[in-house]
C-alpha cells in the first residue's frame, strides 16, 4: 500500500506538512521582511510629503504677501501725483519683479504638487503589497493551525497504537 517502506499514510503526510511548513515560515520572514522595508518607505514618503506641504505653505504665504503688495502699489499709484510718481514707479516696478518671483514659485508649486501626487500613487501601491503579504501572513498561520492539529491527530494516534515488540 505505501510507497515508503517502513512510513505509514500518516507519517508521509505529516512529514509533507513538516516541510511545507517549514517552507511557509520562511517565506513568512521573507514578507515580514518585506513589509519592515515598505513600512519604512512610506514613513520616508509621509516625511518628504510633510516637506513639500511646508513648502507649499510658504509659497501660499509668500503668493499672499505679493499681492498685497501688489494691492498697495495700485493704491499707490491711484493717490499719488506729480512729486510722487518716480517713487510710486520703483514701488510697481519692485511689485512686477515680485510678481515674476510669483510665476516662479507657482511654478515649483505645481511641479511639487504633481510629485505629492505621484508619492500618494506610491504609498497607496505600498498599501495594497502590504495588504496581500498580511493575508500570505494569515494563510501562513493558518496553515501552522492546521499542521499543529494534524501533529496532535498523530501522536493521539500513535498512543492508541499497541506496542510494538
Amino acid at each position: 500500500m505505501s510507497n515508503t517502506p517502513g512510513y505509514t499514510n500518516a507519517e508521509i503526510q505529516i512529514n509533507h506538512l513538516l516541510a511545507e511548513c517549514e517552507s511557509l515560515k520562511a517565506q513568512l520572514e521573507e514578507y515580514l521582511y518585506i513589509i519592515s522595508m515598505r513600512e519604512k518607505e512610506i514613513e520616508n514618503l509621509r516625511s518628504k510629503i510633510a516637506e513639500k506641504n511646508e513648502f507649499r505653505s510658504i509659497s501660499d504665504s509668500q503668493q499672499n504677501e505679493l499681492q498685497s503688495l501688489q494691492d498697495s502699489a495700485y493704491q499707490l499709484k491711484m493717490r499719488t501725483s506729480g512729486g510722487y510718481q518716480t517713487s510710486l514707479e520703483r514701488q510697481v516696478a519692485y511689485a512686477v519683479s515680485n510678481e515674476h518671483q510669483l510665476e516662479d514659485i507657482q511654478q515649483q508649486t505645481a511641479y511639487l504638487q504633481s510629485q505629492v501626487t505621484g508619492l500618494q500613487e506610491q504609498i497607496d501601491s505600498l498599501n495594497n503589497r502590504n495588504l496581500l503579504l498580511q493575508q500570505e501572513a494569515s494563510r501562513t498561520a493558518e496553515l501552522e493551525s492546521l499542521l499543529e492539529d494534524a501533529e496532535r491527530e498523530r501522536d493521539e494516534l500513535k498512543q492508541k497504537l499497541p506496542p510494538e515488540d
